[in-house]
């Protein structure tokens, strides 16, 4: 009993002891509450003075950086070109492909053997030189008889003449010896003719470029045995719009390249069609070609860059300077305004172009600075900036 009751005092005073603690924190919550207010307070007024002070600067910054993207934006970069009069060329581009004038196919003039072949293929030859021959033995002895024939038909006119001179022999005797005579004389000229078709010759100079024939083969007249072609002496040929007649003239020099040589050399025209070909309407151009290493080679494919048109006194543009709207065409110039430049739009009038390059047939005149890089990213009245 006494345990229960000193149990149950205990549990009274804990109970006491928290409510004393609890009013005690109570107390000392009340007394630091407008303490804790007074310091929120003036916190949060140095954070409203910060965060205008920060707004301050933010509004600052964003004027300096408007302004910066501003002339960043308005001086746009470009190159100019100041007029003055130039030489201005057009030409006209073709192609063409390499021939020979001395391109030549040999062929068998008489029916025969081939015997012998004195030459091979690639050897240089001249003019008159034998390529091959033809077996002649029975030619030969005809050429032998009929040359017989004729020593002896000349002898007995010379006689005969002698004697008629003198008054000595019929008339009748004279004209049959006459007649003999002249007849053996072309029989020698056929069997000679005929001696010497058995032979195979070269007629022009030139290099053997192929032999289509062998030895102890039969060929009959006609047959095609050999090709001899010179290749020191070689030309271009072309087709050209008649509508070029007179801008294009013997003499005139052009540029020749042949891309598979990687070759480029000038050249001059050697001849030009007075024949408009009715199908097409253009004249074939002609144009001399050396060929002194004898890299060249017929049937190759060539360019030719014929001039055309040339203007001494020409304002030349690069042809992206020039640009185009509804209107026409038009180039952007600049000028002086205050301390900087501005760009300014002309309409022009362009005439030919080749290449790269424009002629401006007006529009413009000599001293304008013209914008020939950039011109396409600036309108008129913008601020450039000339680099």
């Amino acid at each position: 009993m006494l345990w229960a009751n000193n149990f149950s005092s205990l549990k009274t005073m804990k109970k006491l002891s928290i409510l004393l603690a609890l009013g005690l924190l109570v107390a000392c919550n009340q007394e630091d509450l407008p303490t804790l207010k007074k310091s929120l307070s003036e916190k949060e007024a140095e954070l409203k003075a910060i965060q205008v002070e920060i707004d301050s600067l933010n509004d600052k910054i964003a004027r300096l950086d408007t302004i910066k993207i501003e002339v960043e934006v308005s001086l746009t970069p470009v190159r100019v070109k100041e007029l003055q009069p130039e030489a201005f060329r057009h030409f006209v581009r073709l192609n063409a492909t390499v021939s020979s004038k001395q391109n030549v196919r040999l062929s068998a003039e008489g029916n025969g053997r081939v015997v012998s072949i004195n030459v091979e293929e690639g050897d240089r030859v001249q003019k008159g030189q034998t390529i091959l021959r033809l077996e002649s033995d029975f030619i030969e002895g005809q050429l032998k008889e009929a040359e017989a024939a004729y020593k002896l038909a000349k002898t007995t006119f010379e006689r005969r003449a002698r004697l008629w001179k003198d008054s000595i022999g019929s008339e009748i005797e004279y004209l049959n010896s006459e007649t003999n005579f002249k007849a053996a004389e072309n029989r020698v000229k056929q069997a000679r003719a005929q001696y010497e078709n058995t032979f195979v010759k070269a007629p022009v100079s030139g290099s053997v470029d192929l032999i289509t024939v062998n030895k102890g083969e039969f060929v009959g007249a006609g047959s095609p045995v050999a090709r001899v072609v010179d290749l020191t002496n070689l030309e271009l040929e072309t087709d050209l719009s008649e509508r070029y007649l007179k801008d294009i003239k013997v003499g005139d020099t052009v540029a020749v390249k042949i891309p598979s040589l990687g070759l480029e050399q000038q050249e001059r025209v050697i001849f030009t069609s007075q024949f408009i070909n009715p199908e097409n309407r253009s004249f074939t151009v002609k144009v001399g070609l050396k060929n002194n290493d004898a890299m060249i080679k017929p049937n190759l494919l060539a360019e030719i860059k014929l001039k055309d048109y040339e203007n001494r006194q020409a304002f030349v543009l690069p042809s992206m300077a020039v640009l185009k709207d509804l209107k026409g065409d038009y180039v952007y110039f600049v000028e002086k305004e205050g301390d900087g430049f501005v760009a300014r739009k002309k309409y022009v009038s362009i005439g030919r172009s080749f290449g790269e390059k424009s002629e401006i047939d007006s529009g413009i005149e000599s001293g304008d600075r013209v914008i020939v890089v950039g011109a396409s990213g600036v309108t008129d009245g913008q601020l450039v900036e000339i680099q």
